[in-house]
């Protein structure tokens, strides 16, 4: 018999009124709980478990906060901003770089032979595990322009108590760094850099200018004096050789800052920029010029942060700012020369050069945003609270942090959650370094709507790859299984359910995961028969590499910082346990628990529990007690629903009403497969395949007249590689709402909901979004080869309303009826096709 510690499930009746919002659907601000005497809905949770779950939040995060106010300012737990503790497993970027937009790559996991079945790639026969790759990930090495960094008053470091020695210069700094991690990535590409003609010139007299900032490098060396006057010049004053694209760390200072730099000479027999190496050790004759170093002090435990690290340390997140449309605020620079030395110590220049060894592994996390995006919101996240009591929870976050929030109190704000996480937290840092204050509102929003922004999706979905990589973890799919189910009459709890589905389908990348605990339990008669040896086993999924892709001929395999260097920063709290609320909260403190954060996850959990592991969605797959009909929140939810009007057996292009034009020359020879995919891509890119919505189709007799619209530059390239990056992650800071990756519960909702601000619409010229789409045609399934595995592919055309969409699937034809359309990467097919 399954060993179940806590088989209690949420039972619904009567929520108490305490708890109340405005809103009446998942996609408005909040909602309110359902005053719903029905039992039979097990979806709602008690009210009594709400109550529960808020008062043992407000306890836990109290706790955190009480420990972070009686830090003194200035100061932080010793170790807890160091830049190691988050490359746990990270993988190295390849030493050598194809010249190309996009680095593409692949998780490896280790899993029992028996569980990796027909998935295992490399099996030896003398062990009883196999190895697995995961999903596809792209990481961007280059971008068009420079990020512009403005200089103002109000940047949120000023706020975090870092120091006047930081803040005074960390835009000179950040400067610096921009460079060292940009041109050590155009040398892993074999690209050298040259001096532009935009530069900086030294003031030579001794006069003082109003309302211009002065950098003192009067005994600088004529090197350092030529380099800053490159890097701080407003229009960039240096640039790759073959003048292409730029690393995505590139930045410059906003046109609004007058610097005035007092040398002697003007530095032009310098003609050569400095190599990342030889800017390194500009960068510490600089800090060595000013004694940029950190303060010793008496205070047990704790440290200031030394300007070179919380410089480095915004450095790492610029890729991240530009993602998701921040702007970098850097506080007014300020250098004076130190009337005495001895705070930039030798050990600091020791640190510097550690970290520009170690660069590699720090480029690959910062240039995947979403693996930040993932890692910043794993701060709010609780093991043991289930999925339909995440507002209650993020509620209790939300009533303890609002007052921290509101006064902009950035360093205690950080400083609770380093309490927490600091593996987690140091990423906040970085983000608060780099000065956007609209973070702080990020924080508040996701706590009630589980988004950063309006309408633009969330990067919070957490990825179990880069829990593995930071040694943080994410998710309940990063927890070992409950229990074990050996008997046939068990009651499985659906979060191993959904473990073990996952397990299986570790290179889908359709879905977003989820993060908070699954309730409940389904019967294990109601279980695939798949998983029952899963179940039955104990196992653990393990991650064991990363395997890069440099072109379709050559892999790497790395295992990451942990066994390649020997390194790992231990012991680093991870403080998950949930506070015991022993004083009961009274109602005022409750009332404003919005129901969409627990709505949201719920549908998600739902969505995963529908969909078995070969693909097909129903409800039956649920297990879930008492009719459908019943549950409040599947209202308007089309997880399961499916075409009843276009049967697979015979489809055909005829509708029971007339479409708005008949099918064009484009639609009918696509549809007969009279065009084969042509990566459309800059001489320099390789081989490497690019994702479809980058293609030329070309007729098979080679009529290149009859083209679809593609782009036509290397920017043009690289923009849309960006787009489809952020398409699949939940469509975050992207226009587009019908993400290649989201799940039905994710989309919005078919019922208009009450928008906060005018918005554009999704799609142009029609009202898809409430349309019934229909599979009109498709292909024969194609068995395609990717990197270095096989899988099924069909081509599908879409009718919404009357428009026509292009997309693929990897589902055969026989599964098409239950194929999830707004799963589909869609593109729209022009009208005069």
């Amino acid at each position: 018999m399954a060993n179940n510690d806590s088989q209690s499930t949420s039972s619904a009746s009567t929520i108490s009124t305490f708890i109340s919002s405005s809103d009446r659907s998942c996609n408005s601000s909040s909602q309110d709980w359902p005053l719903n005497s029905d039992k039979d809905d097990t979806l709602i949770p008690s009210p009594t478990d709400v109550h529960r779950t808020f008062c043992n939040g407000k306890a836990t995060w109290r706790t955190f906060l009480d420990r972070a106010s009686k830090i003194p300012s200035g100061l932080w737990p010793a170790d807890a901003l160091d830049p190691y503790i988050t490359l746990t497993d990270v993988p190295s970027m390849p030493e050598q770089l194809p010249r190309r937009d996009w680095l593409y790559g692949r998780p490896c996991w280790e899993l029992p032979f028996d569980v990796a079945g027909r998935s295992c790639e490399d099996h030896n026969p003398h062990s009883d595990t196999a190895r697995v790759h995961g999903r596809r990930v792209m990481f961007r090495l280059q971008t068009q322009d420079p990020i512009q960094c403005i200089i103002c008053p109000d940047a949120a470091s000023i706020s975090l108590g870092v120091g006047s020695e930081t803040t005074n210069s960390l835009a000179i700094l950040v400067m610096c760094w921009s460079y060292i991690l940009s041109v050590r990535l155009l040398e892993m590409q074999g690209r050298g850099v040259r001096f532009t003609m935009d530069r900086l010139w030294p003031d030579t007299s001794q006069r003082k200018i109003e309302q211009v900032i002065d950098l003192d490098l009067e005994s600088a060396s004529p090197s350092l004096t030529r380099w800053l006057c490159a890097i701080l010049s407003p229009k960039i004053g240096w640039q790759a050789n073959d003048q292409g694209r730029l690393p995505p760390w590139t930045t410059s200072l906003t046109t609004e800052v007058k610097l005035n730099i007092k040398a002697p000479t003007p530095a032009i027999e310098i003609r050569l920029p400095p190599s990342s190496s030889e800017a390194t050790e500009l960068l510490i004759e600089l800090c060595r010029l000013f004694d940029l170093g950190a303060e010793a002090t008496d205070a047990s435990g704790l440290e200031p942060l030394p300007p070179y690290k919380a410089s480095f340390l915004a450095t790492l997140v610029i890729p991240f700012y530009k993602f998701t449309n921040l702007q970098p605020r850097l506080p007014p620079p300020h250098l004076t020369r130190p009337r005495r030395f001895g705070t930039f110590r030798s050990s600091h220049e020791q640190s510097i050069r550690e970290y520009v060894n170690d660069m590699r592994y720090f480029m690959t996390i910062s240039t995947h945003p979403p693996s930040i995006g993932s890692i910043i919101w794993s701060i709010l996240w609780q093991p043991d609270v289930d999925c339909n009591l995440v507002s209650p929870w993020l509620a209790s976050v939300l009533d303890t942090l609002e007052l921290v929030i509101k006064q902009k109190r950035v360093e205690v704000l950080v400083k609770t959650f380093l309490c927490r996480r600091p593996r987690v937290a140091i990423w906040w840092v970085a983000l608060f370094l780099l000065g956007d204050l609209a973070v702080l509102d990020w924080v508040r929003r996701y706590a009630e709507k589980l988004e950063e922004n309006y309408a633009s999706g969330s990067l919070s979905p957490p990825d179990p790859m880069v829990s593995a990589w930071t040694g943080s973890k994410q998710s309940f799919l990063d927890l070992d299984k409950d229990s074990l189910y050996t008997e046939p009459d068990d009651l499985v709890s659906r979060a191993d359910l959904l473990r073990c589905r996952f397990d299986l389908k570790l290179q889908d990348s359709a879905g977003l995961n989820l993060s908070w605990r699954p309730f409940g339990y389904i019967h294990k008669k109601q279980v695939e028969l798949d998983l029952w040896p899963q179940l039955e086993t104990k196992y653990s999924r393990k991650y064991h590499s990363f395997t890069w892709y440099l072109n379709k001929r050559q892999s790497i395999s790395d295992e990451g910082f942990r066994v390649c260097t020997g390194r790992n920063v231990q012991n680093v709290p991870d403080n998950l346990e949930i506070g015991i609320s022993s004083i009961d909260c009274s109602e005022k403190d409750s009332q404003t628990i919005g129901v969409r954060p627990s709505k949201e996850s719920t549908l998600r959990m739902m969505s995963f529990l529908v969909e078995d592991i070969v693909g097909s969605r129903d409800w039956a797959n649920a297990d879930i007690q008492g009719n459908r009909e019943q549950l409040s929140w599947l209202r308007d939810w089309e997880g399961v629903d499916r075409i009843d009007d276009v049967t697979m057996d015979d489809v055909t292009m005829e509708f029971d009403e007339e479409p708005a034009k008949p099918p064009s020359w484009f639609l009918e020879e696509w549809i007969r497969d009279e065009y084969h995919w042509q990566t459309a891509t800059p001489h320099d890119l390789g081989d490497v395949p690019l994702p479809d919505d980058r293609v030329r189709m070309q007729n098979k007799e080679g009529d290149n007249n009859k083209e679809a619209s593609v782009p036509n530059s290397d920017n043009d390239h690289a923009e849309l590689q960006d787009i489809n990056l952020k398409r699949s992650h939940s469509g975050a800071f992207a226009s587009d709402n019908m993400s290649s990756n989201s799940h039905p519960s994710d989309l919005p909702s078919r019922r208009p909901a009450r928008p906060e601000q005018p918005s554009p619409p999704v799609f142009d010229d029609s009202t898809h979004a409430k349309d019934k789409s229909q599979i009109v045609a498709h292909s024969e399934a194609l068995s395609e080869k990717d990197d270095d595995w096989l899988f099924d592919h069909t081509k599908i055309i879409l009718r919404i309303g009357n428009d026509y969409f292009a997309a693929s699937s990897q589902h055969r034809e026989s599964q098409l009826k239950n194929l999830d359309h707004s799963s589909l990467d869609l593109t729209l097919i022009p009208r005069h096709h």
